[in-house]
C-alpha cells in the first residue's frame, strides 16, 4: 500500500531519544517533520539529522504545558508545509516519588504536560487534519498505563488516561478518516532510563522481567510509530499497541 505523496508530520519531544528516532523514520517515510520541543539546539540537530539525509524538517519552539504554544505549533506547520496529516505526541517527563511526597499542584501539573497537552494538541490538529481528508494522531504511552509502579503515581495515572483518550478520540473521529493510536513502549535505551540501567543489577533484574531479554532501542520504537502512520494501518485506530518485549505479558 503507497502512502500519498507529501505527507507532513508534527512530533513533540523531538529534540532527542525516542522522539528523535520518530522523527527521523516518519522523514525516511517521505514525510515533512515539524520537530517541537523546549531545546532549540537539540532540535535543530534532529532537523539536521534529516536534512542530511534528504528529508525536509522544520523547528518549532513549544512548551507542552502551554496550549497557546501547541495552537501555534499546529499553524506553523500548515504555513510551513501546506497541512498537516501525521500529529505524533510524544512530549512527556517522569517525576520519582512516593505519592506522600507529591503534593496535588506539582501531581496536576506532570498531567497537564503528559495527558492535557495530548488531547490539546489533538484537539487543534483535528481540523487540520480532517481538511485533508483524514489523518492519524499517534499517542506515546507506556507499558505504565496497565501496570503499577511505586514511585511515580502521576506518571503512571497519566500513560493510564492516554490509553482513555485513545479509545475516545478513536471512537469520535473515526467517521472523519482520522485514526488515533497508542503505541506503549516498555523500557528504551534512553535518557530517562540511562540512570536506571546504568547500575548493572538494577539492569540485569529489569532484563529477566523481560523475555527478550533485553530492552528496546529507540529506533525500534520510531519504525513501530512509522508503520501506524502508513497506509499500512489504515485499519488501526482507538486501539494500544505495546512494544516491550513481551513485558507486559510476562510480568
Amino acid at each position: 500500500m503507497t502512502d500519498k505523496p507529501g505527507r507532513v508530520a508534527l512530533v513533540t519531544g523531538a529534540s532527542r531519544n525516542i522522539g528523535r528516532s520518530i522523527s527521523q523514520a516518519l522523514a525516511a517515510a517521505g514525510c515533512a517533520v515539524v520537530c517541537l520541543g523546549r531545546d532549540r539546539a537539540a532540535l535543530d540537530e534532529t532537523a539536521a539529522l534529516i536534512t542530511s539525509a534528504g528529508g525536509k524538517a522544520s523547528v518549532f519552539v513549544v512548551d507542552a504545558a502551554s496550549n497557546a504554544d501547541l495552537k501555534a505549533a499546529v499553524a506553523h506547520a500548515v504555513t510551513t508545509f501546506g497541512g498537516l496529516d501525521v500529529v505524533v505526541n510524544n512530549a512527556g517527563m517522569l517525576r520519582n516519588g512516593r505519592a506522600e511526597k507529591i503534593t496535588p499542584e506539582e501531581f496536576a501539573a506532570d498531567l497537564q504536560v503528559n495527558l492535557v497537552a495530548q488531547y490539546a494538541l489533538a484537539h487543534y490538529a483535528h481540523p487540520e487534519l480532517k481538511k485533508r481528508g483524514g489523518g492519524v494522531i499517534i499517542n506515546i504511552g507506556s507499558i505504565a498505563g496497565q501496570m503499577a509502579f511505586p514511585t511515580c503515581p502521576s506518571y503512571v495515572t497519566s500513560k493510564a488516561g492516554i490509553e482513555g483518550l485513545t479509545r475516545a478520540l478513536g471512537q469520535d473521529w473515526a467517521r472523519d478518516n482520522v485514526r488515533v493510536v497508542c503505541v506503549a513502549p516498555g523500557y528504551v535505551e534512553s535518557e530517562i532510563s540511562r540512570d536506571v540501567l546504568a547500575d548493572a543489577a538494577t539492569a540485569d533484574m529489569i532484563k529477566k522481567r523481560i523475555p527478550m531479554r533485553r530492552v528496546a532501542k529507540p529506533d525500534e520504537i520510531g519504525a513501530f510509530v512509522a508503520f501506524f502512520a502508513s497506509d499500512a494501518a489504515a485499519f488501526c485506530t482507538g486501539e494500544v499497541y505495546h512494544i516491550d518485549g513481551g513485558q507486559r505479558m510476562a510480568y
